[in-house]
């Protein structure tokens, strides 16, 4: 093979060798789904917390109508 061939062929392959450097490895894309779960698990969580108040606060609501609804007709009645 000719000098030139050969100066092209590693040329190439170092070329090669730097795009590889910057790809992920298993490990990186490992640690990366983790994160994604984690952060998945924590939005799951913060809803069903956030589901409970709103079924609070809307039974909470329902009583102060009720009481509401009482005193109003106590006094119209009265």
């Amino acid at each position: 093979m000719s000098e030139e061939i050969l100066d092209k062929i590693l040329t190439k392959v170092v070329n090669i060798e730097d795009k590889m450097d910057n790809l992920a490895t298993k490990e990186d894309l490992r640690v990366a789904k983790d994160e994604i779960i984690g952060d998945v698990d924590r939005f799951v969580k913060l809803h069903e917390t956030l589901d409970h108040e709103l079924v609070a606060l809307r039974n909470k609501y329902d009583r102060l109508e009720e009481r509401i609804k009482k005193l109003e007709t106590g006094m119209v009645s009265t």
